[in-house]
């Protein structure tokens, strides 16, 4: 088996869609579908066998929704990240998704070669949020609402946001890990694991993203 394939497992209650899903897949050089599920019991026990690197979620499940499995489903596979799947054009639905941990969300009327560039920019790091979305999302900024980089900054980690201002304050590795308890390569990975979810590559852009923030908290 090639250690470098990108395993994922699919979680859809559509078995057209499973079966079209897994064909496109595997048939990718660097994917292959580990497993597939329709409903949530299924799905957790199979995050917890399998381990997957991604886990396509559909958030319209039988008796249950994708956006509460979610969390259960880092807790049991802590190094996989999440895409949901979507019939629902709801910056609403995005919203909580990414609050909740996810990774990315991409609508089912869109899949094809966008899934495929969202599986492999998740695996990068980055978050995907379908263009489609896009408009919905700066109209409701106008309204006060979550913006894409403040979506961007919510899916860090708690720990990765400590690490990210005490960087963007000008504290060396060395002294956030004495602040934090932690080693200072734990800390560089914290740093670099973040930058590249926030699609950032200098301390200066940091910087002023940190700064936006903390001007549209006020």
């Amino acid at each position: 088996m090639n250690s470098e394939l990108i395993r994922i497992l699919v979680v859809d209650d559509h078995p057209v869609l499973l079966s079209g899903l897994s064909l496109l897949l595997n048939a990718e050089p660097d994917m292959e579908v580990a497993g597939t599920a329709d409903s949530g019991p299924k799905a957790l026990a199979l995050t917890k066998e399998l381990q997957p690197d991604i886990v396509l979620l559909d958030i319209s499940l039988p008796g249950t929704s994708g956006l509460l499995l979610l969390p259960e489903i880092l807790r049991q596979a802590r190094a996989t990240c999440v895409l949901m799947l979507t019939m629902h054009e709801d910056h609403q639905y995005l919203k909580e998704a990414v609050a909740k941990g996810a990774k990315g969300f991409i609508l089912k009327k869109c899949l094809d070669v966008d899934l495929l560039y969202a599986i492999r920019a998740v695996m990068r790091g980055q978050m995907y949020i379908h263009p489609a979305m896009m408009p919905d999302i700066l109209a409701e900024q106008d309204k006060g609402a979550a913006s894409p980089e403040e979506m961007l900054w919510l899916s860090l980690s708690n720990r990765e946001q400590q690490v990210m201002l005490a960087v963007a304050m000008g504290f060396t590795s060395r002294e956030i890990a004495e602040q934090h308890f932690l080693s200072e390569k734990t800390v560089a990975t914290y740093r670099s694991r973040a930058m590249a979810k926030l699609g950032l590559e200098t301390r200066a852009e940091l910087v002023e993203f940190v700064s936006r923030q903390k001007r549209s908290a006020k």
